[in-house]
C-alpha cells in the first residue's frame, strides 16, 4: 500500500505545495501510517528514517475536522496523528521584524496573522505549549528547545508575555513570578 502511494506521488510537481484543499479523491482505506506525538512518522510499526519521503508525504498530508489524510488527485488514505503532523525546529528573526520558523518538513513560514501562534495546554507536561499554523489547518508544535529560545524575545505588557513578529503580537499568557 505505502509503495502504491508513493509511486501515485511520484507522478506529481511537489516542488511546491499541490493543491490539496481542492483534491476530493475518493475514500480509499486506513493505512498503518502514522506521526506520533514527537513528530516522527511510522509506518507499521517501523519509523520512516528517509527525510525526503517524510517530506514528501507531507506536501500531500489534508486534515477535515480532527482526521488526517495523505492525497493524491485519485486516492484518499487515512493515517493517525496523536497530536500535530510538523514540529517547529528552529527560527530567524528577519530583517522586516518577523520571526521565520521550519518545520522538520522543511516548511518556512513568517509568525504572522496568516500564520498564528496559539498556546495550547499539554495534560502530560501540565503547561501551556506553543503551536504555529503552518498551511491549510495543519499545525506545528513548537520544540522545547525552540520554545526557550523565543522565550528570550517576549515583551512583558500588563503582566502578560507577547511575542511580536512583524505587526503580528501572539500571547504567550500571563506572567507568573
Amino acid at each position: 500500500m505505502l509503495g502504491q502511494l508513493q509511486g501515485s506521488l511520484g507522478k506529481l510537481d511537489l516542488q511546491d505545495y499541490p493543491p490539496v484543499e481542492k483534491w476530493n479523491p475518493p475514500f480509499c482505506g486506513e493505512i498503518p501510517l502514522s506521526i506520533d506525538a514527537a513528530g516522527q512518522w511510522w509506518y507499521d510499526g517501523s519509523l520512516i528514517k528517509r527525510p525526503a519521503l517524510v517530506r514528501l508525504f507531507s506536501r500531500v498530508l489534508k486534515r477535515e475536522g480532527d482526521q488526517y489524510f495523505l492525497v493524491t488527485p485519485v486516492e484518499k488514505v487515512q493515517i493517525n496523528v496523536v497530536d500535530v503532523p510538523l514540529q517547529v525546529v528552529s527560527w530567524e528573526r528577519q530583517d522586516n521584524g518577523y520571526i521565520s520558523v521550519n518545520t522538520s518538513c522543511d516548511d518556512h513560514v513568517d509568525i504572522s496573522i496568516e500564520h498564528p501562534l496559539e498556546m495550547r495546554f499539554n495534560a502530560a507536561s501540565q503547561c501551556d505549549i506553543p503551536y504555529i499554523m503552518i498551511r491549510n489547518n495543519l499545525w506545528a508544535k513548537v520544540q522545547q528547545n525552540v520554545y526557550y529560545q523565543l522565550a528570550t524575545e517576549l515583551d512583558i505588557k500588563a503582566e502578560r508575555a507577547w511575542l511580536q513578529s512583524g505587526d503580528y503580537y501572539a500571547d504567550f499568557g500571563p506572567v507568573v513570578e
